[in-house]
């Protein structure tokens, strides 16, 4: 499988849309993984600078989240993606936007700006983050 063009241009958009966006550099932009390894409807976990990241790809738009929940540590590659762009935690069932993070329980989820570039798909981890893990 590989992803069509017209979903490595929502791909794009996205990362467009992304609020924060950091300016564009070599150096913080990381391979995650080829873009045909995550068509449509796939998630795949990946593992940069030692911190685990759960990619999800709904309907051609990739998103990047912190594997781990924030409330008890949880895999979120094995939780329930709902219709409105939600991960669920499969232990408690915290929920969180994979568009920012953002959740009703209070905990925020760690989010990371994706892009398509050259058949591949590179995350934005931030200095302080690596430092952290």
């Amino acid at each position: 499988h590989s992803l069509d063009l017209q979903a490595a241009s929502a791909v794009s958009l996205h990362v467009r849309r992304f609020r924060l966006m950091p300016p564009d550099s070599a150096t913080k932009w990381l391979e995650a993984c080829p873009t045909a390894d995550l068509p449509p409807g796939a998630r795949r976990l990946v593992k940069l600078k030692s911190i685990e990241i759960a990619l999800f790809n709904l309907n051609g738009t990739v998103y990047a989240i912190n594997n781990r929940c924030p409330h008890r540590r949880g895999p979120l590659i094995r939780g329930f993606v709902d219709d409105r762009g939600g991960i669920k935690c499969p232990m408690h069932g915290w929920r969180f936007a994979l568009r920012d993070g953002t959740s009703p329980r209070p905990a925020r989820a760690t989010v990371y700006p994706v892009k398509a570039e050259n058949g591949s798909l590179y995350l934005w981890i931030s200095p302080p983050e690596q430092e952290r893990e």
